[in-house]
């Protein structure tokens, strides 16, 4: 059972926030947070019969429909005062990701809802799209903003063709908003998708620095001679390459690679570094010898005097923001929004994302470390939390 008023987690993560919540709106606000920590469904009706002090079903229903006008509000101003906390703040030696994740639906007459490709798999999957933005600075990582991408299609099938942006220009206002924040970490990792001029010109009119996977087809200028990317890497010979060893900064995982670097040019954006690897795998006499065969990959920067090595390290955080998919699914329920509109939909992953933000804080406030003291995992907090909270509960009943 919940018993928000009681609960310090809850109302000092929240306090002081300066939003001009009513009161309905602030009890929604903690209660279905706190439901989405504690419960296994993240309905409001499962949340309404679970919570002490709380609201009727009705009651929560109307107050999150107010609330989903301000999430974005309370998302950023939630941010903001994360950054009053030292050792939570963005660290300029952190990085910033921004990817796309595919929140499966299964009905097509909800509202953001068409048919995605993924890159999980060959075949399109009906879902809901989102860009975000995911922080990580080694034991310190949280989601800070997130948008919805919107087929046109669907929606001229709403009667909000106007509404229509691309993904990079999502992308492109989420690279703004971010840098209205103020926060000292400058270094961005995406994928190829995301690496286009028009973003790196605003990555770049931000002093930002990136490093992403660029297409095989792009053309660079290479000791004045024009090549694509692909060509480029075929004029490498193998002496070039040498071997090296990255480090997973997360789960510790060693990868090796053979890598070779060329500093190109790039019409209307620039010099940049080129790194063509080639992953390694052990064969069974303990040789190096290539996991892909005739595969190879090429990360592209703004660093151009950054080593390979330190590129590719910095580069596989990435996989940061994938993993906070999946925690956020499986701990926070991501994928299990049944809100039909697309403010709810937008208020669901809000609050997830102050959800996962509030056991970061709580952890390293010292809130957890008496019910567990290791916590690598965010489902080991999520479960510290329970059991905090179960303390709570116990202790109000006796």
């Amino acid at each position: 059972m919940i018993i928000v008023s009681e609960n310090p987690i809850i109302q000092e993560f929240f306090e002081d926030l300066g939003l001009k919540l009513n009161p309905r709106m602030n009890i929604a606000l903690k209660n279905f947070v706190y439901g989405l920590l504690v419960n296994e469904r993240a309905s409001i009706k499962n949340i309404a019969e679970n919570t002490i002090q709380g609201q009727n079903e009705r009651q929560m229903n109307r107050a999150l429909h107010e609330l989903s006008m301000k999430s974005d509000v309370i998302l950023r101003d939630n941010f903001k005062r994360l950054q009053e906390v030292p050792r939570i703040a963005i660290k300029s030696t952190g990085v910033i990701a921004l990817d796309e994740h595919i929140i499966p639906k299964t009905g097509r007459h909800i509202e953001g809802v068409d048919y995605f490709h993924t890159t999980s798999g060959d075949k399109n999957i009906l879902g809901l799209s989102m860009l975000s933005t995911h922080y990580y600075g080694g034991k310190i990582e949280y989601p800070i903003d997130l948008d919805l991408y919107r087929r046109q299609q669907e929606l001229e099938k709403w009667g909000k063709e106007e509404l229509y942006r691309s993904k990079n220009e999502i992308a492109r206002e989420l690279i703004r908003k971010y840098d209205e924040l103020g926060v000292p970490c400058k270094t961005w990792v995406m994928d190829a998708y995301f690496m286009t001029k028009e973003n790196v010109k605003e990555l770049d009119s931000r002093g930002f620095f990136y490093i992403s996977k660029i297409k095989r087809n792009w053309s660079v200028t290479f000791q004045r001679k024009h090549w694509s990317v692909s060509n480029l890497q075929a004029s490498i010979s193998e002496s070039e390459y040498e071997m090296l060893e990255a480090i997973n900064a997360k789960t510790y995982e060693k990868k090796y690679f053979l890598a070779a670097v060329r500093n190109v040019f790039i019409k209307k954006i620039g010099n940049h570094r080129l790194v063509f690897l080639k992953e390694l795998e052990k064969s069974e006499s303990g040789k190096f010898r290539e996991k892909y065969l005739n595969g190879w990959t090429c990360l592209v920067t703004n660093m151009v005097d950054t080593s390979s090595k330190k590129l590719i390290s910095t580069y596989m955080k990435r996989w940061t923001i994938e993993t906070s998919y999946r925690d956020e699914n499986q701990e926070l329920h991501l994928h299990g929004c049944m809100w039909r509109n697309i403010e709810g939909k937008y208020c669901f992953i809000s609050l997830v994302f102050l959800a996962y933000r509030l056991l970061i804080w709580a952890e390293h406030l010292g809130y957890l470390s008496a019910s567990a003291p290791q916590l690598q995992t965010l489902g080991k907090k999520r479960e510290a939390f329970k059991r905090f909270s179960d303390e709570i509960f116990g202790g109000w009943i006796t």
